[in-house]
């Protein structure tokens, strides 16, 4: 089973509406548009995760989605409007599964961790940088290890490491940019 997101993001003034979710059940054979992301909600999808159960999460421009029957119907579990402290964006940049199932996803300017498959998710974690846009990497042999890459103001702010599950993260140091002629801020 395969899931694509359309449309086309990040600040792009000229972005494109995508047409939803597309899921395929023959390996990619053939694709089927998901009905149930036909709406707004699902206009620009930036990223989907889908667990060894089968839950699916699709980071969107109107908050991370959560779909626990393959698709058929979504559940908004990340954003504003939910009452979870420091969530004051609609915009989920990212989600990411660590390797024992806890579930990290962005919103524009805060991280936060689900322990239950992307039920419920935490306050805001504290960053060491002022965040916007962040983009996640969980080591896949060890779910004490999580990586951040974060923007604000249209340049990189920081790299950050987790090694305890994502409670505390430090700044990490910023590889040197080896293209000539720009700021090392613009290596991602």
């Amino acid at each position: 089973i395969m899931y694509f997101g359309t449309g086309e993001g990040y600040g792009n003034g000229g972005a494109i509406r995508g047409q939803g979710i597309w899921k395929s059940t023959d390996g990619g054979i053939t694709w089927n548009q998901l009905a149930s992301t036909t709406s707004g909600a699902f206009n620009f999808v930036y990223k989907i995760e889908v667990n060894s159960a089968g839950i699916v999460l699709a980071a969107t421009s109107t908050g991370l989605q959560r779909s626990a029957n393959g698709g058929t119907s979504w559940t908004k579990v990340l954003g504003t409007g939910l009452g979870i402290t420091g969530a004051a964006s609609n915009i989920c940049y990212d989600v990411d599964i660590a390797a024992n199932g806890d579930v990290f996803a962005s919103l524009d300017g805060s991280l936060h961790k689900s322990t239950n498959a992307g039920v419920t998710f935490g306050n805001a974690i504290a960053l060491p940088v002022g965040a916007g846009r962040i983009e996640i990497a969980c080591a896949p042999s060890d779910a004490n290890y999580v990586y951040l890459l974060i923007e604000n103001g249209s340049v990189l702010n920081g790299v950050a490491r987790s090694t305890n599950g994502g409670t505390s993260f430090t700044a990490r140091t910023e590889p040197a940019d080896a293209d000539p002629g720009i700021p090392n801020t613009d290596f991602s």
